[in-house]
């Protein structure tokens, strides 16, 4: 993928901006960072579907199954195989994912929302059933994390999401073929 002339690998984007639907829609082409994470840190029932897990949001009640060192070899190593396979990486930015990407020197870009996408966010929140105190803890910092991604510096790219852009969007941006 290439955005003004940079090339990157992989996208790290932070809440609300469609990392899951993407995944969900092209599962030959990208990997859903978080929801592996979930699955080998937590026991996660099998059946359980998407909008179940949103609502599981900032209340993970899931009994863990792993050791903090143990999901991230596994981890690690089903990402290591994914690449290798020709599959992009998705991720929410977690301090976890940011040192696999610096690690390996996988360049990536991170994608946030403009400063007045607030209410457009908080509204993708609930459409898609994240529960209250998720919603809650996100729109009490919204501004302090916007402040915050505005200067992440370890990508290749930072993207600012705009009004009505979603992640699917931004990949054919990108030169993506989906």
């Amino acid at each position: 993928m290439k955005y003004n002339g940079i090339e990157f690998e992989a996208i790290i984007a932070t809440p609300g901006c469609g990392k899951s639907y993407l995944c969900d829609k092209y599962p030959e082409k990208f990997v859903d960072v978080d929801e592996l994470r979930l699955r080998h840190k937590y026991i996660v029932p099998e059946n359980i579907s998407r909008e179940e897990l949103e609502r599981t949001k900032g209340d993970r009640k899931f009994p863990r199954k792993a050791h903090y060192n143990d999901v991230v070899l596994a981890v690690e190593n089903k990402l290591d195989q994914f690449l290798k396979e020709g599959k992009i990486l998705i991720a929410a930015p977690h301090p976890f994912v940011f040192d696999y990407f610096v690690k390996r020197k996988i360049k990536f870009c991170f994608v946030y929302p403009n400063k007045n996408m607030k209410e457009e966010i908080l509204k993708r929140f609930v459409n898609r059933g994240n529960g209250k105190k998720f919603i809650t803890d996100i729109d009490g910092a919204f501004y302090k994390f916007y402040e915050e991604n505005r200067k992440e510096n370890r990508s290749a790219v930072n993207y600012e999401l705009g009004a009505d852009e979603y992640l699917e969007d931004l990949v054919k941006k990108f030169g993506c073929e989906l």
